[in-house]
């Protein structure tokens, strides 16, 4: 028998083993979602919209039931995120359960929905399941079996046992402990099968769902007999009822075990009574869907910092904004139905990848055009002054971060008199900035600080502009434009310190470029989008067409905006067709390879006026 024990598992220290294995789950299951979605013939904006809000349910979930009571009010109170990252898979499915009840039938979906997700659920906790023992969170009892396994020095289950007194000083390992990891593992990867195998099985709609959480709260009450109550992050005390104790959670795991099983059995014993019902696909509801994707953005602005790490926002943004470009040309289409075209991502990508042809440029056809996106930066501020007669001298730095969501909607037509186009459009942007303050000593260098440590300010911005461009014969051309900025733009520090913070409420938008754009232009401007935002930002830059006047674009060179000591930054930009969908990506990036940079990331769809 191969044994365990003799593999010695490495410390998780300055790796990222539960990270990297988090992402590959979501990323596993996802495509296992979308492929079953493609199968059933799900439209794929409404399957994106669900797959996306009971994402973020299911990781919002995870965590909120793993807070400690003694953490609440201060979550309740100021929005203060615990700093603990504790999760439980138990509470991901009690807000997946609440996310799909919600939203199942406005999106128009049948309860057979919750039976694609058990499968490919399973599938995301294996992979899930390695990153936890590679990681040694959810460790077991120590054991004398030969099954056991060990960690090395500088783990979680060797710092636990070192502050017990269970180690002598400088052990190089772990004392053996049950791997209940792969237990969950082995549990999770069987009741997949036992889901396969009876994929032909007439059942009625949510019977499998119902059958696979019974499952795997029946394996999880059996585990915890093994597992270690330290590595239990909710219900981790013990109970003793009669001659029985167990961990709390063990008994509540309990009943709601028999509650899923037995309605899982009661479901397939009335299917002989009755005829089945099948399953229908939703039809394409654009504008509900909007509606929904809107919930969810706002949703994920109003939580607190921390509640949700940089892999897990993108997880959940990144199909967002696929919906929210798809979905908005159906709308402006009338809202009409569209073709499904439920292609699992991975493979739509490779083949947008291989289209990407440049569609042929004319400024003879007008298109209305629309623009989500979302824009994040930091910069800081390092105000100083007084030391005269009159008043003593002072300086204080302000620590900015900020972030927003948005987009524009704009309506281009060509020019009558002369070779070019004329554009009118208006943005629109919200989101928060926080701005800590910190008293520094003059004449000393400049310490930084964390901007979240300080308060949090919204952001909101509307942007009516115009823009205009016109190409003379041989190519050469210029352009500008203008605009306004109102709202809550951004949050600064003055040289008035007595005043504290200054709102920006308007601020110009302007642009000016000069050349032949097929081959190389130059272009100034400031505020341009959603620039004129919690950092309003000037650029200088050069730029080509790589051979088109319209349809593609790159631009490079300095952006100057606030900070200290230097107002600049490098910045490339660029505006790519995605073959011949109608989709333009549109990122940018600016940074001085310090504390101050700006990324924004935009989708524009475009759609001609005489379609």
């Amino acid at each position: 028998m191969f044994l365990l024990s003799t593999l010695l598992l490495p410390s998780a220290e300055g790796h990222q083993y539960y990270t990297v294995c988090y992402v590959l789950a979501f990323g596993v299951q996802l495509a296992l979602l979308l492929r079953a979605g493609y199968q059933r013939g799900y439209p794929l904006q409404t399957w994106l919209v669900l797959l996306a809000a009971s994402t973020l349910a299911f990781i919002v979930g995870t965590k909120l039931v793993a807070i400690p009571a003694h953490e609440w009010p201060a979550l309740l109170q100021h929005g203060q995120w615990p700093t603990t990252t504790a999760r439980s898979v138990l509470g991901g499915g009690v807000g997946f359960a609440v996310a799909l009840v919600l939203l199942r039938r406005w999106l128009g979906f049948s309860w057979h929905v919750a039976d694609v997700f058990a499968g490919p659920f399973c599938a995301g906790l294996v992979v899930q399941c390695v990153g936890c023992l590679l990681t040694g969170c959810c460790f077991g009892e120590v054991t004398d079996g030969s099954w056991g396994v060990t960690y090395a020095a500088g783990s979680i289950p060797y710092l636990f046992q070192q502050q017990q007194g269970l180690l002598a000083p400088g052990a190089p390992h772990s004392l053996a402990l049950h791997p209940t990891q792969l237990y969950t593992l082995v549990l999770c990867a069987g009741v997949g099968l036992v889901l396969w195998l009876t994929r032909h099985r007439a059942w009625p709609a949510g019977s499998r769902a119902l059958l696979q959480a019974g499952l795997l709260v029946v394996g999880r009450l059996l585990i915890d007999f093994w597992r270690d109550p330290a590595s239990e992050p909710v219900g981790a005390g013990i109970v003793r009822l009669g001659s029985i104790s167990m961990l709390e959670l063990q008994w509540v795991l309990l009943p709601y075990a028999a509650l899923l099983l037995g309605a899982w059995g009661l479901l397939v014993y009335r299917a002989r009574l009755m005829a089945l019902i099948p399953d229908v696909p939703p039809t394409n509801q654009p504008v509900r869907n909007l509606l929904v994707v809107v919930a969810v953005l706002v949703c994920t602005l109003l939580l607190p910092v921390g509640a949700l790490t940089s892999p897990e926002v993108v997880v959940v943004k990144a199909a967002l904004l696929v919906v929210v470009v798809l979905a908005t040309g159906s709308v402006l289409h009338g809202a009409v139905t569209t073709r499904r075209i439920g292609l699992p991502l991975t493979a739509a990508s490779v083949v947008l990848l291989f289209t990407n042809q440049v569609p042929a440029d004319s400024t003879e056809t007008p298109y209305f055009s629309f623009t989500p996106g979302f824009i994040n930066g930091t910069y800081d501020q390092d105000i100083d002054g007084g030391g005269g007669c009159s008043s003593p001298a002072y300086r204080v730095g302000y620590y900015h971060q900020y972030q927003a969501v948005g987009g524009d909607f704009a309506y281009t037509r060509p020019s009558k008199r002369k070779a070019g186009r004329v554009s009118y459009g208006v943005g629109v942007w919200g989101g928060r900035e926080y701005v800590n303050a910190q008293q520094l000593t003059p004449g000393r260098p400049f310490l930084t600080a964390n901007p979240k440590d300080g308060q949090r300010f919204s952001l909101f911005d509307i942007n009516p502009h115009i823009q205009r461009d016109r190409i003379r014969a041989g190519g050469f051309g210029y352009g500008f434009r203008v605009g306004l900025h109102v709202g809550n733009l951004a949050h600064v520090g003055r040289y008035d310190v007595s005043r504290g913070l200054d709102k920006i409420n308007v601020v110009p938008e302007g642009a000016l470029w000069l050349g032949v754009r097929r081959i190389l232009f130059a272009q100034a401007d400031y505020g341009a989008g959603p620039l004129g935002l919690g950092n309003p930002t000037g650029r200088i830059a050069l730029g080509s067409g790589l051979g088109s006047t319209w349809s593609r674009q790159v631009l490079a060179g300095v952006a100057l905006s606030e900070y200290t000591p230097d107002v600049s930054m490098g910045f490339v930009s660029a505006s790519v067709p995605v073959g011949h969908t109608g989709l333009w990506v549109e990122p940018y990036g600016a940074t001085n390879f310090g504390r101050h940079h700006q990324v924004a990331v935009r989708l524009q769809y475009r759609l001609s006026k005489e379609r």
